[in-house]
Order: C-alpha cells, then structure tokens, then sequence
C-alpha cells in the first residue's frame, strides 16, 4: 500500500500537469479567447500579440504583450507595461481571471477560473482537487526567475565582512570611494577563495539584499580578465538591478549599459536608473527582467565599437515591440571611460526626462 506521503506528491504532480495541458490547450485557442472578451486592439508578430492593455482599457497601443512563441521560455506570460496588471503572476489563467473579474464586475476565485477554462477548451479530461494550490499555476519561467530562486546565501553585511575596501585599483582609474562604497566593491584576500586578488563585485537580489553571485576583475595580471564566480550565470540577471529598481519606478525608465564600470560612472554623475549586462549580449532572461520592472522607456548606452553596435541592434530587434528605445552614443568607447563632468555636459542631456 503506498504511503500518504507517496501518494501526496503523485497527486500534485498531476495536478500540475493537468493546469499545463489547460494553459496549453488555451494558448492554442488564444484568439479565440481574446474574441470571447471583445479583445480587439491589437496586432501580431510571429512572437507576440500587442496591444493596450484589455484589463484595465488602456490607450497606449503597444503597452500590452502575450508571448504566442511555443519555443520561447516565456510562451503564455502576459505584461502591461503601463498599469502593471500582470504583476503577482502573469501566466494565461491569470490573465483569464482578470478579464473575467472586469467582463463580471466582480472577482473570480481560481476554482471559477479553472472551471470556466475547462469549459471554454472543452477540456474534458482535465481534473482538479478541490485544494489546489495557486502556486502550482506558476509558468516555468517564473519558475526559474522568482526571488526564491535566485534568493542568494549572503547578506549585504556578511559580503563586506569578507572583502577589503577600499579597492585601490578602482580608485586610481578614477571611480570615488563613495561609489565603490555604495556598490559593495572590494578586493577578495582570501587564498581559498576563487576571486582572490580580484575586484568582487557582488550581484544582490531584486530586493539587493542578498548575493545571488559575484563577478571578479583580475588586479594582479591574470590572464582571465574577469571571473563569474561558479554557479552564477550572468545572462539570467543585470548588474545592479536591486538597487536600480526603485529609480526605474520613478521615471519609468531603464538604461542599459554593457559593464558595471558604466554603472557607477552614470551613478557618480546622479544617474542611478542604469543596469549592466555583463557584456555584449541581451539574453531573454534580461528580457524578461525588463518586462517586469514596469519601465515604459529603455536607453541603450552600449559601447562605442563593434560589439556595442551589434548589442544595440539586438536591442532594438528584441524591443521594438514592448518599450519606447532611445539610444545615446558616447564619444568615448564607453560610459565608464568618461569623467562624472563629462557625463554631466554630453550624456546628461541626451537623457532629458529619462533619469
């Protein structure tokens, strides 16, 4: 006889394969679905539907997004970039319960949402407990990307007890020990330490309170100019995102920069709504992370090279559809070569309103 235990999990695990055939089976059905709610401003690409936003009658037409992609991590989720309906959970049940509380005028339990999505797809063979958990209609997507789950060992507290500030190498290329302050930067001295002799830059949460990874520039002429501490994939996350978050919700705007020097150049000249991405290359995880900050507009400020006129296209293509871009070119071959006077009299008036 199985245990109560055994027989537990198995009844979860079918459960969440029931809500993923439901969800799928409603995608496959989306605009029909979208007919059904009188959902009618708006346009498609081979990815994305967009429009305004049906849940709360937006008139910005491009602020509304459903990722119609199957082979994208991201297929179901749904934004509005405005009013940030989608925030708590923006998978397609989700979406289904507001229009249903809107078409009503009254809200919808998640039962009343299952049962109305059963109905609608004639999905017959899909049942339900009666004490399902909300959880369990989570997309794999926030799945992956929830704090939970990116929720690191370490606080800021304890990140500081195990690095020496100043760091001196940052000093003398012109970075204030206000900056190296405020982002945590230090040298790593410890010989058992994979980032010994290297300028650690700690990677915190959304809510920067805890280290999810670091990243580690060399000071002492190893041949591997920068190292991602193990286990930390830097396209799944931006620098300085934590901290940048509550700027990006004031202004509603977000500045893309390629490296963490250019981060704090823009914050030692007052601009504090900058994230770097590790490089030259906008993952769809940053992608999503975008989306999610609720920001309208995106400035890209890559490098002034190949390589950053490359990412800058990739932006525009990745985009286009979701926020207002605007691009800022600087003279030097990046923002964090530049002196905070500099950034205050070319940059800073390139970001009129956008800061």
């Amino acid at each position: 006889m199985k245990s109560r235990e055994t027989m537990t999990i198995e009844s979860k695990e079918s459960q969440t394969q029931n809500l993923l055939r439901l969800k799928a089976k409603l995608m496959s059905q989306i605009f029909n679905l979208l007919d059904y709610f009188e959902v009618q401003d708006y346009f498609t690409t081979d990815v994305m539907i967009i429009g305004s936003c049906p849940v709360h009658d937006g008139d910005n037409p491009q602020a509304f997004n459903i990722n119609i992609d199957p082979s994208s991590d991201y297929y179901g989720s749904w934004f509005c970039n405005t009013k940030h309906c989608h925030e708590g959970s923006n998978d397609i049940l989700s979406l289904v319960g507001e229009l249903l509380a809107k078409k009503s005028g009254r809200p919808f339990s998640f039962v009343e949402v299952l049962n109305f999505c059963k109905d609608f797809t004639k999905n017959v063979n899909v049942e339900f407990t009666a004490n399902i958990s909300r959880q369990d209609t989570l997309s794999s997507i926030l799945e992956k990307n929830s704090k939970t789950q990116i929720k690191g060992r370490y606080t800021r507290s304890q990140v500081r007890s195990r690095l020496k500030y100043p760091c001196s190498y940052y000093l003398d290329r012109g970075f204030s020990s206000d900056a190296l302050d405020y982002f945590d930067v230090g040298v790593s001295e410890d010989k058992n330490s994979e980032m010994y002799q290297r300028a650690v830059f700690p990677i915190y949460d959304e809510n920067d309170e805890y280290m999810i990874g670091c990243v580690g520039r060399t000071i002492c002429g190893d041949s591997k100019k920068w190292k991602n501490k193990k286990g930390f994939n830097s396209a799944s996350f931006f620098y300085n995102y934590g901290k940048a978050i509550k700027e990006i919700d004031r202004c509603g705007t977000i500045i893309l920069v390629e490296g963490q020097g250019d981060v704090m150049k823009l914050y030692m000249a007052g601009v504090k709504n900058a994230v770097g991405m590790f490089g030259s290359s906008l993952s769809d995880s940053q992608v999503f992370l975008l989306q999610k900050s609720g920001a309208l507009n995106v400035v890209i400020m890559s490098d002034n090279d190949d390589a950053g006129n490359k990412v800058r296209q990739e932006a525009h293509e990745k985009l286009k559809y979701s926020f207002n871009i605007h691009d800022v070119i600087t003279p030097a071959n990046d923002v964090g070569d530049m002196e905070p006077s500099q950034i205050d009299s070319i940059i800073k008036p390139q970001l009129k309103g956008l800061y």
